[in-house]
Order: C-alpha cells, then structure tokens, then sequence
C-alpha cells in the first residue's frame, strides 16, 4: 500500500510544477499593443505649396487717389472790366438834370470810391458831391455805399447813403443846412478797366427843409 502511494504521488507533483511554470510564463508575457485607429488620428497637413513664378500672381490692390480739387469757372472777359474798374480806388462824374418841385434843373455830380470783390457783388463804399443848380442852388455831400452785380460788361447797380446837404438862400427863404440822404440805381457799361458810361436815377431830399429832387443823368466814369 505505501509503494503504490508514493509512486501515485510524483506525477501529481510534476503536473502542478508544470501549471504554475505555465501560468507564469503567461503573466509575464506583455500585452499586445493595439494599431492605431485611423478613425481617430488627423491626417498630417498637406505642406503650403510653393511660389511658383510662372503661375499668375493676384493683384495687387492700391487706395485711389484723392479726387482733384474743382476748379472755379474762369471769370468772363466782360466781368474782369467791371472787377479791374470797381476793384480800388477810382472816380465817376455825373452830369444830369434834376426836377425840384416841377422845376426842371442841371445838375453835377463827381464820385469818388473804393470797391471790394465778394465773389458775386462787388461792394464800392465811396463818397459822392452833387451840385443842383436850382433856384435854390442845392449842395450835398455824403458818404455812400454802391453794390455792383457785374454781367459780363454790363453792371447795374444800387446805391444808398447819408451825408449833408444846404440850400441856399431864396427871396423868401434864408440858406438852410440839413441831413442829406440819397437812394437810386443805374447801370453802367464797362469799354475797357479803366472807362465805362452809364445812367443813373436817385432820389434826394434835405431834412429840416423842403427840398426832394428826383435826378436822372448819364454818368462818365474814369479809373485810376
């Protein structure tokens, strides 16, 4: 019986030296190492291409350039007569007739100013004497302002001013010394910078006396 047991129990022996050499020979093994999935890796990016000379370059764009600035119409051969006379210092006369209370008189009258160009109006502020020789003679001399719109070589023109003014002594009246005041308008035509004619109608009157005068005359005009 003891011979029999012994001899049964060294292949038992071996075979679980066996299982266990097995068994750690599987532990150590390393585990398998998966592929990667190439589902979830990025393709790598496609390199940046070259320049290539040959092929045709964009554009290259630039800012426009700044509008030129307008220009102003050029002035009219007939217009620059009118600025050259009215622009500084210059002198017209004025010869007419006059009517003061119905009676029909001459009259005279020299006027000196100095203009200013505003682009539409020329502006003439200036000072004007007249003589009426009326029964009264009338004396008036008063500081006036002209406004000019130029037309080509024609001009018209409207003026306005206060100064003095004396009538002299009548057979019922003594001489008499008042506020002159003047307001009229005209036109003139402008032959060249210097020499122009044209006509005039104003209207006159002296305060503290009875003197009104409407007066219409050409006028002759001479620039410096």
């Amino acid at each position: 019986m003891n011979r029999v047991s012994r001899k049964l129990a060294a292949p038992l022996v071996v075979s679980l030296a066996l299982a266990t050499a097995s068994a750690q020979a599987q532990a150590q093994e390393p585990p398998p190492i998966a592929p990667p999935n190439p589902v979830d890796t990025p393709p790598p990016a496609p390199p940046p291409p070259a320049d290539d000379p040959l092929q045709p370059q964009p554009p290259i764009t630039e800012s426009p350039p700044p509008p030129p600035p307008v220009a102003e119409p050029p002035m009219s051969e007939g217009r620059q007569l009118v600025v050259a006379y009215n622009d500084g210092f210059h002198w017209g006369l004025s010869p007419g007739i006059v009517v003061v209370h119905g009676d029909v008189g001459f009259a005279l009258g020299v006027a000196f100013g100095y203009g200013f160009d505003t682009g539409t109006v020329l502006v003439v502020p200036g000072v004007q004497l007249s003589a009426y020789f009326t029964d009264p003679t009338v004396l008036v001399g008063l500081p006036n302002v002209r406004l000019v719109l130029p037309i080509d070589r024609f001009a018209p023109f409207i003026v306005g001013g206060a100064g003095v003014g004396n009538v002299g002594k009548h057979d019922t009246t003594a001489s008499a010394t008042g506020a002159a005041l003047l307001a009229g308008g005209g036109f003139m035509v402008h032959i060249s910078s210097r020499f122009a004619l044209g006509a005039e109608v104003n209207y006159q009157t002296i305060t503290g006396t009875d003197f009104s005068a409407i007066g219409v005359g050409p006028i002759i005009a001479i620039g410096f």
